[in-house]
Order: C-alpha cells, then structure tokens, then sequence
C-alpha cells in the first residue's frame, strides 16, 4: 500500500541517495520524490514508497534514523501514489468556471498530499458549503479573523486555512494525520487559489453563458456569498 515519508535532509550531494539505498535495503520501493524546499542549508523532501498495510513502520523508521543528519517529520499510509500537476486543477476548472470552487475542492487533497479540503462561510467557520468526501463534520476550529493564510494544528492533525479573496469565504486543506504543512505548501495553495478565483471571475467578466453555483458566486460577486450557508 501506498506511504507517505517526509523528511528532512542536510542540503549535500549524496544525502538523498543515501536514504533511497537505505531505504531500499529496509524493503521499502521508492516510488517517487519530491523535493519541497531548501532553507538554512537544509531540504524537506516529499517521498511516496510502497510498503504493506499489516507490516509496522519500524524498518522505514530505523532507516532514516541510520541515515546522518536525517529528520523524521512524519510517515502514514495513503491512498494513492498519483500525484497531478497543478495544471490539471486549472484544466478542471476552466471545463468548469461554474463549479470553479467545488472543483478545486475535490481536486486540491490529491495535489497537496492531503486528506480532504472544503470551503466554510467565516460566519459560520465549522459548517462547510462545499467539502470533499473526506472533510470533518464540523470542521475544525479556525482563527475568527484571517487577513492571511495561516498553517495551524487542530486537535494533532495539521490544517492550512486561507481567506478566498475579499468574499466571506475560506479554504481549509487538512491531513488527518501526518507531516504538517510546510510554507513552500502554503505559498503553492495560494497562488493555486488567486489563480482558480481569477478564472472564475474572468469566466463571468461579460455576459454570463452560464450560471455559477452559490459556492462559486460568492467569490464572483462577493456580495452573494450571504446566501452561501447550507443547512
């Protein structure tokens, strides 16, 4: 089954060759990596490996701790090990500007690692108006006031929560378990999110061809999102 090791790494040649041999050696299957980000002579490195549900995390654990330098930020199962382009995001929405965010809903856990993501009315923060299969019932507790995204811990698992421009809407993108979300992630859901608020708005610039869900309008004409409550 698919895993999800990240760790960090000194910023040296060699460095992640040698945690792919040792953890080759510890039975693991290197599926792919991905490099996150370098600061202070130092890489976060995403990787996906294969490695059976039933057996324990012990061998991987033990082969990153065996490697110099190494630092373990967090190991788990996940469900796939396809990772898409932040193009494939753009390519949903622009077939779809009516939907744009209940698409980058579904498709925002699959680029980013995660577990699910939905988008909450900051009146009513912990009821979603759009949410992904996976998303908490209610939804985690988040900061009244958010003049910019933040990364937070609700309850041990890791949440990034962004403001959806100058409507009363936000995203929440959330890990049920696992490494938090680093800064280089949270600068990424950033830009994906002006980009896919941008097209939708573009798309409704002139005459409308068709009509935006409540979701969606909201952030179209930011003045709709007072009717984006459900329930």
């Amino acid at each position: 089954m698919p895993a999800h090791l990240r760790v960090s790494l000194a910023d040296r040649p060699g460095a992640l060759a040698t945690l792919t041999r040792a953890l080759a050696a510890a039975g693991a299957n290197v599926l792919s990596v991905t490099v996150l980000q370098r600061e202070s002579g130092r890489a976060v490195d995403d990787l996906l490996l294969e490695w059976p549900f039933e057996r324990p995390w012990d061998h991987v654990v033990r082969a990153v701790e065996g490697c110099a330098g190494a630092r373990l930020h967090g190991l788990r199962h996940v469900s796939t090990t396809e990772l898409p382009p932040d193009t494939t995001l753009v390519g949903h929405v622009l077939a779809q500007p009516n939907r744009a965010l209940e698409v980058m809903v579904d498709t925002l856990p699959s680029l980013l690692l995660a577990d699910w993501a939905a988008i909450a009315d900051r009146r009513w923060p912990r009821e979603p108006v759009a949410a992904s299969p996976q998303s908490p019932l209610p939804l985690p507790v988040t900061p009244a006031a958010l003049p910019l995204p933040r990364v937070l811990v609700v309850d041990d698992d890791p949440v990034m929560v962004l403001p959806c421009a100058d409507s009363e809407l936000r995203l929440l993108v959330g890990r049920s378990s696992g490494p938090g979300f680093t800064r280089t992630e949270r600068e990424r859901c950033t830009a994906l999110l002006s980009t896919i608020i941008d097209l939708a708005r573009l798309a409704y610039r002139d005459a409308l061809s068709t009509t935006p869900t409540g979701v969606t309008a909201a952030i179209v004409e930011p003045n709709a999102s007072s009717s984006t409550r459900t329930g």
